[in-house]
């Protein structure tokens, strides 16, 4: 019954896909964190969710914590009440707390050290946890001053690099290859034929018959975290038996690993009618290479939606946003085809480089200024062509993309401000919701007077107001900067009204 008391009340939820989750290469006593989010009905708090795949302080066990960020804002002590569970596709809980209230100070958090345990959520029940091998997190926090939040839902997805290569690897001659031969290798990229790795075949020849078949990788992508190897050899029938499995870590100390066939060169040669034919030996090597995050972004922000219902059993939450998201991913899927495919399209964008075939219907639904411009007397109601010569190639391709899909990717904080005045030129409030989020969870001193002008360019008052309070805070600092001296100089109204909040606050003070 708590669990549906709380589900009543409406809260902030934040929901975090980790996708490829099972190359997440941190060690015990490592972490990955998801995008950070502010709490705007919070004191404009910062947070993010904290996970250690393999443990914080032991392997089989996955830690998992909600963390205040260092460059929060507010008090230095905030209360809130919050839970965290994992997540099945659907929505329903496999994994859950109870919420608990705490107050956080900065850099600090709280949750737990074995939240799950690993060979539950990797293993027995891969299935229900790893869908697609993405791990779905959600926290929820609530106010603990008897104040309702709105009903505010957040979506981040944070995905792992990983290129996955399948390789037969033939040795000719193998009863007579002698202890010095080597063989090479090269692991190369799928998507652009770069070298990733070099595997040496280290194979024995000579009297020493048991000696092991042994293998040396070396890393040539200095971004490689993790490799998985499955190496089998293949009967004369193409039948593959397994003879190893593991994961390797590399660092800037260790750049190559070695490892050994559990099949020395003996058994082999005792069974060479079944493993040699024609005295030829061959390998079959299944390999999964990670690199670092490939993405992390805030995917999506709903506000004052309905509070979340559960007519489950106890102990089995339906989240309905999540199973919605889920449900419209065919959708976008075929939308975004359309997109690819420059089907049946009945306009252009052009800009000074490329032209992007486009659905006059689509764009209207999204944007009420492409809608007033098919819709009334101007000249692109009748042109083939919109020329588009504010904005660079990577602006008007991730602007179509959210158009057709609803969905962001690869946020920078460059791609964030083009693509937050593209929003703003053409009325697409929601993706200028996307980027402001962004830009406040991201901004640094350095960045924040370019911020400031924006937000009063676009008379965005929530960012404007966030900017300012951001300076404010480390005045004595920023007005030392160039950039705010440039501030000062272009636009002194702004600077000066600025430097006022600061004043009035310390005469209300």
């Amino acid at each position: 019954m708590a669990c549906k008391d709380e589900c009543c009340r409406k809260c902030f939820t934040f929901i975090w896909k980790l996708e490829n989750a099972s190359y997440c290469w941190q060690k015990t006593g490592e972490r990955i964190e998801s995008p950070a989010f502010i709490l705007d009905s919070i004191d404009e708090t910062k947070w993010k969710l904290r996970l250690y795949p393999r443990g914080q302080d032991w392997s089989n066990e996955i830690g998992f914590y909600l963390v205040r960020d260092a460059d929060s804002k507010g008090s230095d002590s905030i209360e809130i009440e919050y839970d965290l569970s994992f997540l099945a596709q659907d929505g329903t809980i496999l994994e859950s707390r109870s919420p608990m209230i705490r107050s956080f100070l900065r850099k600090y958090g709280f949750g737990f050290n074995s939240f799950a345990m690993r060979e539950d959520v990797f293993g027995a029940r891969r299935s229900a946890f790893l869908p697609h091998d993405t791990l779905t997190a959600r926290c929820r926090i609530w106010k603990t001053n008897g104040e309702s939040l709105k009903e505010v839902q957040c979506f981040a997805r944070t995905r792992i690099g990983v290129e996955k290569t399948s390789f037969l690897y033939s040795i000719k001659n193998f009863s007579t290859i002698q202890s010095v031969d080597k063989y090479f290798y090269r692991i190369k990229s799928l998507k652009n034929n770069a070298y990733l790795m070099c595997m040496v075949f280290n194979l024995p020849g000579g009297l020493n018959s048991e000696e092991t078949i042994s293998f040396d990788i070396t890393p040539r992508d200095p971004n490689i975290k993790l490799t998985t190897f499955q190496l089998s050899v293949l009967d004369a029938s193409g039948n593959g038996t397994e003879c190893f499995r593991d994961e390797f870590w590399f660092d800037e100390r260790i750049g190559t690993k070695r490892f050994a066939l559990l099949r020395t060169k003996r058994m082999l040669m005792e069974e060479k009618n079944l493993y040699l034919p024609d005295d030829v030996l061959t390998i079959q090597c299944e390999c999964a290479i990670s690199f670092d995050v490939a993405l992390e972004e805030i995917e999506k922000i709903s506000y004052d939606s309905a509070p979340l219902q559960h007519n489950e059993p106890d102990g089995y939450c339906l989240d309905k946003a999540n199973l919605l998201i889920e449900s419209k991913s065919v959708l976008n899927g075929n939308l975004q085809s359309m997109l690819d495919d420059r089907t049946l399209f009945d306009v252009k964008l052009r800009t000074t480089n490329r032209t992007y075939p486009a659905h006059k219907c689509i764009l209207s639904a999204r944007s009420p200024v492409f809608k007033a411009m098919f819709s009334n007397n101007m000249k692109e109601k009748i042109s083939e062509y919109i020329d588009i010569e504010d904005f660079d190639d990577d602006t008007i391709t991730l602007m179509l993309q959210y158009i057709y899909t609803a969905e962001v990717k690869e946020l920078d904080w460059e791609t964030a401000l083009h693509l937050y005045q593209a929003s703003d030129m053409y009325e697409i409030l929601t993706l200028r919701n996307v980027c402001s989020f962004y830009l406040k969870a991201n901004l640094c001193p350095s960045d924040a007077c370019e911020t400031l002008v924006l937000a009063d360019l676009h008379d965005d008052d929530d960012l404007k107001s966030y900017v300012q309070d951001f300076i404010l805070k480390d005045i004595k600092n920023i007005v030392k900067s160039e950039e705010w001296e440039h501030l000062r100089k272009f636009n002194p109204k702004l600077a000066a009204d600025t430097v006022h909040l600061e004043i009035t606050d310390q005469i209300r003070l």
